[in-house]
């Protein structure tokens, strides 16, 4: 008879993907934050403490999802051997890291101008993208069963929470409640980054030496019987 009991072990994607996304959305957080007085008036003391936070965090989310689809190989990874989860993860971080770059280049690199139409449509395209390629992310993980409790459905839920403050963000009259909806959206992500960090694999520890026991028995089974 075999019994399995819970690994104590965090695997690798949960802990540097879950600790990327910690950084990510903690640096998001303070940049959103600083962002606030940034828009009402561009200093260079303020945009060169908001550029590193803002591009940094873009830069740890990506990251992230390079180790939550596991490296090189994909085998240790979150979606285990899917190659749509894996492409989904690292396509949704090469597409999010584009994206806040854009918006950083458009908003403070770049001198002001009349039409901004353009920017604005390819910024609704990576927008758009970036949360499909998420959502079949997050459906993988889940498909995959490798990521267990809340780490399963981890994902997903930020999936929901990114449309819904990202719809309230770009709908709202009130800069006031468009932060609130974006910093809503930065927390949402540190919260997922520490239920990542602190999740353990499914392992299968007690079921292997129970297994050894069983073999051990019949083997000594075996020699009496000789």
């Amino acid at each position: 008879m075999t019994s399995t009991t819970r690994s104590t072990t965090r695997p690798a994607w949960g802990v540097w993907g879950g600790l990327s996304i910690v950084i990510g959305g903690a640096l998001l957080f303070v940049a959103t934050l600083i962002e606030v007085p940034l828009s009402e008036q561009s200093t260079p003391g303020l945009l060169g403490l908001f550029t590193p936070l803002f591009l940094g965090s873009a830069v740890a989310h990506a990251l992230s999802m390079m180790f939550l689809a596991g490296g090189r190989t994909g085998a240790d990874g979150i979606v285990g051997g899917s190659m749509v989860g894996r492409l989904a993860l690292l396509g949704f971080g090469g597409v999010f890291l584009t994206s806040q770059t854009v918006y950083y280049v458009v908003s403070y690199a770049l001198p002001p101008v009349e039409d901004y139409s353009g920017a604005f449509a390819l910024t609704l395209v990576l927008s758009v993208g970036q949360l499909l390629l998420l959502l079949v992310a997050s459906v993988a993980i889940v498909r995959a069963g490798i990521a267990t409790g809340a780490a399963r459905w981890a994902l997903l839920a930020l999936t929901a929470v990114a449309v819904a403050t990202g719809a309230v963000a770009n709908t709202a009259d009130s800069f006031a409640v468009a932060t609130t909806a974006l910093l809503c959206s930065t927390g949402a992500q540190i919260v997922v980054g520490l239920v990542f960090a602190t999740t353990r694999s499914r392992g299968t520890d007690g079921g292997k030496s129970a297994m050894r026991r069983d073999s051990l028995q019949v083997d000594v089974s075996a020699s009496a019987s000789r």
